[in-house]
């Protein structure tokens, strides 16, 4: 295989770069897209089955449902059970905004457990509260959110480039007005260069 000249590299451009179809990144590119941004999604593989989560997953251990639990407990049990090794802050976000994320992947299809009342079925592992919430089909997290990233009105706004490697951040400016501006790529099968601006 001759590898194509970097002068020949294909231009991209978007409004939003998200690099890696994991998880995050998928529900990065949504969350811009959803938002009004057009978005390149790049990943190395392929997104549907690409990230930590692609076998799936059994629960979310942080769901702080309101009712059932509340942020400052959360907080405190972890830092409990960390031994005071967290970042209080962090772990505080997590708490007050995980519930909205479940919420959000339940609309999506993703399933969580409910008990015979239609409440959320959280279950308690730490020495206090209940933050641990089953999903059932966990194994299918990454499938749903493919399907969401194929919805007609993401594809208008998302555009996935699989088997592409960023390998470079492209930056602009200097010093402390430095940033980035884009990507250089690697496609993993052609090693052709694609240059995202």
């Amino acid at each position: 295989m001759e590898i194509p000249a970097l002068t020949d590299a294909e231009e991209l451009t978007c409004d939003v770069l998200v690099i890696g179809g994991g998880t995050a990144g998928t529900m990065a590119a949504l969350t811009a897209a959803e938002r009004g941004a057009n978005v390149l999604l790049l990943e190395k593989a392929h997104v549907r089955h690409s990230g930590a989560l692609a076998m799936g997953m059994d629960g979310v251990n942080n769901a702080v449902v309101p009712g059932r639990a509340e942020p400052d407990d959360y907080v405190a049990e972890i830092t409990r059970a960390n031994d005071g090794i967290v970042d209080q802050s962090t772990v505080c976000q997590t708490a007050t905004r995980g519930f909205a994320m479940v919420q959000r992947l339940e609309s999506y299809g993703v399933k969580f457990e409910k008990d015979e009342h239609g409440d959320y079925a959280v279950r308690q592992v730490h020495r206090s509260g209940s933050y641990v919430l089953p999903m059932p089909e966990g194994k299918d997290v990454k499938k749903v959110l493919y399907r969401q990233l194929r919805r007609r009105e993401m594809r208008e706004r998302i555009r996935i480039e699989n088997r592409l490697m960023p390998v470079r951040v492209l930056t602009a400016g200097a010093g402390a007005e430095r940033r980035a501006v884009g990507a250089a790529a690697l496609h993993t099968r052609t090693g052709a260069f694609v240059l995202v601006r």
